[in-house]
């Protein structure tokens, strides 16, 4: 099939700095890696982990256990060894993970003073904040020869650049152990694409050029569920610190099917170059704004962590996605269900201490299972991925942050067709504050 002779073809020959994936020629691309890097460097436990100082946008519950103002921005850069037979290429690359903010609607330290000074007990919060973050990368540059007695050498290319992003708007609310929330968004993005046969040896021959663009947008939601529950309650409600708390939470996620609107732009033409001074150029066909729809599959995802205090944590996390759902006008193509399951946690030594800055540190492990949406040529794109990442803290002026620092080696493949084996690099900062929002008594 085509599918499977561009895969056996692919001699990539990216020059660093340029993703240049064969498996983003198919969908809407390499699919991104979601939730901040705390939650990557955990093999991706998005549905049931909260921390109070660290944003998760999949689960939008979680943004109502916020206890300071997060900003959080991320990157990433990756070194991947595609191989196809006996040829393997090296390509570098790096993007802007996301840009996120968030914040809980009602300060902490407002909430204190209310409950010390107001003799009440406050047991509902509310958080809520904006996300920007990529959905899918296209960039490929595929490349093969062949010959035919009658024209001679022939060269087939194939190229595509492009990716979608979604910008996001997010709220949670919990009250004694059970939070909801809900995410609603944007997402947009262009698909830009050029096939061409070049006809090498016979000199009189028009060269073939296909391109397609495509933009797309759309307005989504989702939503997230999250219950708390403290299995030695007892044995902290006399005590001022929740350090040998053992809690463990459960978190579901939801999303509907997505609709887009689609416009895109076709067209076809032949190229003749007789010298270097003259060119022919014969348009085939050609047709702009051509409006269509999309649509975007639907989503379930489960987990559950179990924490002790500050010093551990361990958790799985579930997801499965109806890619089956998928449509687009501008681009057919059938897609299949996928699932993926993940493990990760943390290890802190010790948070509080004053002797050892490694004992503050968060020591993150994880790893992850999936297949892929794609399938070429009946055979499945199977991924695979393991884990490991630092919380640096920080602290001036008594504001705490953190620098999450990972790693990620991980490889994706199609039988013995084509592999590819990738090391990431992944960098987040995140800068907290407590004082916003706080009703101040004296100025």
């Amino acid at each position: 099939s085509t599918y499977i002779f561009l895969l056996l073809t692919a001699m990539v020959y990216g020059q660093q700095g340029d993703v240049n994936s064969p498996f983003s020629v198919f969908g809407i691309g390499d699919l991104s890696e979601r939730g901040g890097m705390h939650l990557r460097q955990m093999g991706g436990l998005t549905a049931s982990f909260v921390d109070p100082n660290h944003l998760n946008f999949e689960n939008p519950a979680t943004l109502s256990f916020l206890t300071a103002t997060a900003f959080d921005v991320g990157t990433e850069i990756q070194r991947a060894d595609i191989t196809e037979g006996d040829n393997t290429s090296s390509v570098w690359s790096g993007n802007l993970s996301y840009l996120s903010l968030g914040f809980p609607l009602r300060n902490p330290l407002n909430k204190a003073n209310d409950q010390i000074f107001g003799n009440q007990e406050i047991k509902f919060n509310w958080g809520m904040g904006f996300n920007l973050a990529p959905i899918s990368t296209i960039s490929y540059d595929i490349s093969s020869e062949d010959t035919l007695p009658t024209i001679g050498r022939f060269e087939r290319n194939f190229n595509g650049t492009g990716g979608f992003w979604k910008a996001t708007w997010g709220t949670g609310v919990n009250y004694e152990g059970f939070a909801l929330g809900a995410n609603i968004g944007f997402l947009f993005g262009k698909n830009e694409t050029t096939r061409n046969i070049d006809f090498i040896d016979e000199i009189t021959a028009f060269d073939n050029v296909f391109t397609q663009d495509y933009t797309a947008r759309g307005f989504y939601w989702d939503v997230g569920a999250l219950y708390t529950h403290y299995l030695n309650k007892d044995d902290i409600d006399d005590t001022s610190t929740l350090t040998e708390a053992k809690i463990i939470t459960i978190g579901v996620t939801g999303k509907s099917t997505t609709g887009l609107n689609v416009d895109s732009d076709v067209s076809e033409t032949n190229i003749f170059i007789p010298s270097a001074f003259d060119l022919l150029i014969d348009t085939v066909f050609v047709a702009n704004g051509v409006n269509g729809s999309a649509t975007l599959p639907a989503e379930l995802g489960f987990g559950a962590t179990y924490y002790y205090g500050a010093k551990f944590a361990v958790g799985f996390d579930f997801k499965r996605i109806f890619w089956s759902q998928y449509e687009n006008d501008a681009l057919p193509e059938e897609l299949d269900n996928t699932t993926r399951l993940a493990v990760g946690g943390f290890f802190r030594p010790n948070f509080r201490s004053n002797d050892s800055y490694l004992q503050r540190v968060s020591y993150r492990f994880g790893a992850y299972v999936s297949d892929d949406p794609r399938v070429i040529d009946g055979e499945s794109i199977n991924n695979f991925g393991v884990t490991l990442g630092f919380g640096l803290p920080l602290s001036w002026q008594r504001k705490f942050s953190n620098v999450n620092l990972g790693f990620t080696y991980g490889r994706r493949s199609v039988s013995n067709l084509l592999s590819e084996n990738f090391v990431r690099i992944g960098m987040g900062f995140t800068f907290n504050d407590k004082e916003w929002f706080i009703k101040r008594k004296y100025n």
